[in-house]
């Protein structure tokens, strides 16, 4: 009987090992021992051959060889299933070595992650994972152990096909395997089975609300109580959420202690107590129920944003112990309408969500209720924005009308602090689009002129009175793309922070006097402008942690050490990014948005249906919108419809600029002319001489800027049937003229 190929390697190996051990003469080239020869002569070409001779290779002390095989197996791409077949039949023990055995890199840790990638993605697949669940009712003991392993191995993955089982199988053996599984899993299951308390499905909530208890999670109490006593929730969820608070605590719980609890707890965590730990830049796995099939989803979540995705799962809880509960209704809806931005985001459409069927349950003066409400507490602020897009969804434009003599809640987002709330409620009205004034109209003119200020820059401002340590934290800053104001002054520092939606940073000195530090942070915190601003006040080391005590009440502040590096300071400014969570508005953003503004400015600028908007109550702050415009298009086509004189006189200004671009200028100067076609010419005598001079200036410049300044006169011309407006004597009689 022939021995296989590598039984023969394994009995040479001992001879190779010798001959390996023994001195190398030079530094000439290894010569192959009998082992390696024979390795070599069997021509090894699937990944497993190819694996299984680069560790013999290894263990002859020939690394050279095996990083070539494990070459060859990079190269042959092989499939995920061939890889997963690889690590089942290989082992993982020699994957690690390859993976840190320096002499085998990169290309040992290369393979180890091709192959332990894959074996991965095959245990978060769905339909293996039933696989191995259905394994274990099999009779084969062997195979119930690797489908045990499997499972164990797939952690919270597998954790609903497990539930599924434990809740629904008709097979004994299976229910029982499956719980052990999870219960095997301990603290690493329980974020999945707090997902499936989502779920509409009884028996699926009442299998995790067993799991959980048995798993006696004291951490599990917020989500186990309301269940217990909840009289709406189906008999075999309640009982087992009761068996699970016994088994826990050891005792029943009453309604009104449940109620009592929850309320305690809710309020402590929408006051800043923390539900889980971490700081700001700490991610947290956190799991939901869905209709969709694999119903159990994962999503990474920041501390904050998983925290509140927790505490609306206690307000609906304790919102459906007692139904009447104005109150709680209330915050189960702002709750609700909280989790969704955290879990998707600021722009997810409301729609079909949880928050969506609170709001629709209730109605929509109740959601006006909850965000008038929300608009006064810091806390709630993703509340507010996604109550806006709900208002805006609804197509009502009635919710715009004054209520009890006030401007509607929706009307008074307009004017909020938040980039974010603003920008949600410039967004619901124009979907809204009223065609009649309305309590707060004006506001949102104000608002789409505050967004199409920005430029997109990103500026720091720094308060420092000691000018050495200001320049080396603007050096850094400016190394890192923002741009810098750096002042001294209270009023010069105060202008800047103020200044522009642009800002994203604000750094004070403690040794900043008349007013201190923490007089200007509250300073900065009362203006709606700044009040979310990211701030670091950077203090005497001595003085680091009495201000880490002054500032942890103001959840958009730290207090930092200085920075003596660019890679600190980078991680302070992440620190400092990850306190805004899902209000973080990036500079891309703001360009867009200032675009879109822009564009919303000149369609309402072009219907005379929205004239009850009187833009040109705002033409001097409208007409500087074209020297720094995201889109001097939009820009200029507003100015056009606006037609007044200072809205020409800007168009001329800019079409005459020959420092900005030749294309810019050919706009303005268009725009220019349907101003004037619209409302005839509305220049001063002045500006019009000017242009006259300006043109005979121009014979050194290229050929398309005087054809954009003789278009201009041009326009002015025709306005005047003709007549040149730089003859004496025919001026005046043109002016008449022009102003009849």
């Amino acid at each position: 009987m022939m021995r296989s190929f590598y039984s023969c390697c394994w009995i040479l190996l001992a001879a190779g090992t010798v001959a390996a051990q023994a001195p190398a003469p030079s530094a000439e080239a290894p010569v192959d021992s009998p082992a390696v020869a024979a390795i070599r002569e069997s021509n090894p070409t699937t990944p497993l051959e190819l694996a299984e001779a680069a560790a013999l290779m290894v263990d002859l002390g020939r690394a050279d060889v095996a990083t070539e095989y494990l070459g060859k197996l990079l190269t042959a791409q092989p499939s995920d299933d061939e890889l997963v077949k690889l690590q089942a039949k290989f082992g993982s023990g020699p994957l690690i070595r390859f993976q840190t055995l320096p002499q085998l890199q990169p290309t040992g840790g290369e393979v180890a992650k091709l192959v332990f990638d894959a074996v991965e993605k095959l245990t978060r697949n769905p339909a293996f994972l039933q696989q191995q669940v259905d394994a274990l009712a099999a009779t084969d003991e062997n195979e119930v152990r690797r489908a045990t392993i499997a499972l164990r191995g797939a952690g919270a993955a597998a954790i609903e096909p497990l539930l599924t089982a434990y809740a629904t199988n008709d097979n004994p053996s299976i229910r029982t395997a499956s719980l052990k599984i999870i219960l095997k899993l301990g603290q690493d299951a329980e974020p999945a089975l707090w997902g499936a308390l989502d779920s509409d499905d009884p028996k699926i909530k009442a299998a995790a609300l067993s799991a959980l208890g048995a798993l006696r999670s004291t951490r599990s109490l917020d989500v186990l109580v309301g269940p217990a006593v909840i009289t709406s929730e189906p008999a075999e969820v309640r009982q087992a959420a009761a068996k699970a608070v016994v088994d826990i605590v050891g005792e029943a719980a009453s309604t009104a202690d449940v109620e009592k609890f929850l309320t305690k707890r809710t309020e402590g965590y929408l006051a800043g107590e923390p539900v889980f730990a971490g700081g700001p830049l700490t991610e947290i796995d956190v799991w939901t129920w869905g209709d969709a099939a694999p119903h159990l989803t994962k999503k990474k979540l920041s501390v904050a944003d998983a925290s509140t995705v927790w505490t609306a799962r206690m307000a609906r809880d304790l919102a459906a112990i007692d139904p009447a509960n104005a109150e709680n209704a209330r915050l189960r809806l702002l709750t609700a309408l909280q989790s969704v931005i955290a879990l998707d985001g600021p722009d997810v459409d409301i729609k079909g969500t949880p928050a969506d069927a609170a709001a629709q349950q209730l109605g929509s003066e109740n959601v006006q209720d909850a965000l008038a409400y929300a608009l006064t507490h810091p806390r709630l602020t993703l509340a507010a924005i996604a109550a806006c897009r709900w208002l805006g969804e609804q197509g009502d434009p009635t919710v715009l009308a004054a209520q009890n003599g006030r401007q509607s809640p929706l009307a008074d987002a307009l004017s909020h602090g938040d980039f974010r709330v603003k920008a949600a409620a410039v967004d619901a009205v124009l979907a809204l689009n009223p065609t009649e004034p309305f309590a707060g109209s004006s506001a949102l003119i104000e608002a789409l002129i505050f967004f199409s200020k920005a430029s997109g820059q990103r500026i720091a401002v720094i308060a420092d009175p000691d000018e050495e340590r200001s320049q080396e934290l603007a050096g850094r800053l400016t190394e890192l793309g923002y741009v810098v104001l750096s002042h001294c002054g209270r009023r010069a520092f105060f202008e800047a922070a103020y200044s522009s939606p642009d800002v994203e940073l604000i750094f004070i000195s403690d040794a900043v006097d008349r007013p201190g530090a923490y007089e200007m942070v509250q300073t900065l915190r009362r203006d709606k402008r700044t009040a979310e601003t990211p701030i670091g006040v950077i203090p005497w080391i001595d003085d680091y942690s009495r201000w880490q005590v002054r500032l942890a009440g103001d959840p958009f502040s730290l207090a930092l050490i200085r920075a003596h590096d660019t890679e600190g300071l980078t991680g302070q400014i992440q620190q400092l990014y990850a306190l805004q969570g899902r209000l973080l508005v990036d500079a891309a953003e703001r360009r867009d948005r200032s675009a879109k503004s822009l564009a919303s400015l000149a369609q309402l600028s072009s219907d005379p249906a929205y004239k009850f908007y009187d833009l040109i109550l705002y033409e001097k702050t409208l007409a500087s919108l074209l020297g720094n415009a995201a889109s001097v298009e939009d820009a200029a086509t507003m100015l056009a419809n606006l037609a007044t004189p200072t809205a020409q006189l800007a168009l001329v200004e800019t079409a005459s600029e020959i420092s900005r671009p030749l294309v810019d200028r050919q706009i303005a100067a268009k725009a220019f002319d349907d101003a004037v076609k619209r409302n005839g010419l509305r220049l001063t005598r002045f500006h019009i001489l000017q242009q006259y001079d300006r043109y005979n200036a121009s014979e050194n410049y290229d050929r398309e800027t005087q054809q954009v300044l003789a278009s201009l006169l041009d326009t002015m011309e025709a306005s005047a049937k003709g007549v040149r407006l730089d003859q004496p004597g025919l001026v005046q009689p043109a002016m008449e003229e022009v102003e009849k």
